[in-house]
C-alpha cells in the first residue's frame, strides 16, 4: 500500500488530482479490526470526465497494468472514484482526516462519511461493519451528513435505520 500511496501523492504535485482520500477497506482497517480487502479505494479530487481519462492514460503511458476499473500500483489494484459523482464524495475527500503510514503522508475518510459512502454502496459486507463504526462516529455530524445527502434515489438515512434495526 505504501507504493500506491507514494504514486498518488506524486499525482496530486504533479497536477493530475487535486486532492485524494482513501475509502472502502483499508478506511475501515484504519478505525476498526483489520478486515480482508481485495483493492485500495481512492477517493480523488478531479471536475471532469477529461481529467479522470487524462489520469488512466497518464497510467498507460508509464506502463501500469489496468484490468478492469483496477490499475495495479507495486501489486496492490487500485480503484479510482472521481469527486464529481456525487457531492458526498466531493465534500467527504475535503474534510477527510490526515494520517501519516509508515511515514507517508496520506488521507482517510472520517468515520461519519465512511458510514455514509458504505450506506451508498449498500452491499451486505458494508451493512455488517456499519454497526461497529458507529461507536466512533459523532452521531450530530453523522446524522448531518446522512440528511444533507439522502434523496430519493439513495435514501442514506432510512438506510441507516435499516440496519439498525436489523441488529
Amino acid at each position: 500500500m505504501i507504493t500506491a500511496l507514494r504514486k498518488i501523492n506524486s499525482l496530486k504535485k504533479k497536477g493530475l488530482i487535486k486532492d485524494y482520500c482513501i475509502g472502502g477497506g483499508y478506511a475501515l482497517n484504519y478505525y476498526m479490526e483489520p478486515i480482508l480487502t481485495f483493492d485500495l479505494d481512492i477517493f480523488i479530487l478531479i471536475d471532469t470526465d477529461e481529467d479522470y481519462s487524462r489520469l488512466y492514460n497518464y497510467f498507460r503511458s508509464e506502463g501500469y497494468k489496468i484490468e478492469n476499473v483496477y490499475i495495479v500500483i507495486g501489486n496492490l489494484p487500485v480503484q479510482f472514484f472521481p469527486s464529481y459523482i456525487s457531492p458526498l464524495i466531493d465534500e467527504a475527500i475535503k474534510k477527510a482526516k490526515r494520517i501519516k503510514i509508515k511515514n507517508v503522508s496520506a488521507k482517510v475518510l472520517t468515520v461519519e462519511y465512511l458510514i455514509a459512502t458504505l450506506l451508498m454502496a449498500f452491499r451486505p459486507k458494508d451493512k455488517m461493519v456499519i454497526p461497529h463504526l458507529l461507536e466512533l462516529t459523532n452521531r450530530r455530524l453523522l446524522n448531518n451528513i446522512l440528511e444533507r445527502f439522502s434523496d430519493e434515489k439513495t435514501p442514506l438515512d432510512k438506510r441507516l435505520r435499516r440496519v439498525l434495526e436489523s441488529i
